[in-house]
């Protein structure tokens, strides 16, 4: 099966029983829009290969200019993977990187030694999309007021991984016969039409149709809900009132 915007909307509509397209088609879609960014920002829900278009990772430069360095998620970004140091960075953390929660995070605010971050030791935390990252009190060398300004105390390069919104891609424009999917997998369009969701894209097709079967039973509950089934009347232990003779 190929996975179109179209395909994907005739697949959705024919589980709902509407071969002809005339009241599923575009509430298939938006369903299916729907389940794809519920599950991708689940990070329960799939395995990294299955989302690899929607990772995404920023390079953080921690510039210190005293012992907290700040950073937000950017804005298309729906739900937080990861942080770790990568040694190919030329300008790579050379120490340990600690995540702690916010609780330890605040014990670390009252400025006991205990709980801060020692030596090479960079501890981070995150509240929503805002992340914070503690360097060691022995590295903090300098008062903010004493800085130069072209100079800020010692940081590096961390690398922080999120799931950016499937709003991002573009499902909805055609694609030239012999376009490369350069950006993502790499794979030429056999024949001019919509992306493929698996072959250009790159999401696995098991978990596309966990999306396209998500979809089917939100379809299924908002009718039920807009208007609930019919109940039998057992009429033997409800017998109809009689009225007066």
């Amino acid at each position: 099966m190929k996975f179109t915007k179209n395909t994907i909307m005739l697949d959705i509509a024919k589980r709902m029983g509407d071969n002809e397209l005339k009241l599923y088609k575009y509430r298939g879609w938006s369903a299916f829009q729907n389940t794809l960014s519920t599950l991708a920002a689940d990070r329960t829900a799939w395995e990294r290969q299955e989302i690899s278009p929607l990772l995404k990772t920023d390079k953080i430069e921690l510039l210190f200019n005293n012992d907290t360095f700040a950073y937000n998620l950017p804005a298309n970004a729906i739900a937080f993977t990861d942080v770790w140091i990568d040694p190919s960075e030329s300008k790579a953390w050379g120490g340990i990187l600690k995540r702690i929660d916010e609780a330890d995070a605040q014990r670390a605010s009252t400025g006991e030694k205990a709980f801060m971050p020692a030596m090479d030791e960079i501890f981070w935390y995150n509240i929503g999309d805002e992340f914070r990252f503690i360097l060691s009190i022995d590295k903090v060398i300098t008062p903010v007021a004493e800085l130069a300004e072209d100079k800020s105390n010692p940081g590096g390069t961390v690398i922080l991984e999120y799931v950016s919104d499937p709003a991002t891609l573009d499902f909805e424009t055609s694609i030239q016969e012999g376009a490369i999917s350069n950006d993502y997998t790499g794979f030429t369009q056999p024949s001019e039409g919509l992306p493929d969701l698996v072959d250009w894209f790159g999401f696995s097709s098991r978990f596309l149709y966990r999306c396209i079967n998500d979809s089917v039973l939100m379809l299924v509950a908002d009718n039920q809900v807009a208007r609930p089934e019919e109940k039998a009347i057992d009429i033997e232990t409800n017998p109809p009132e009689m009225g007066a003779v």
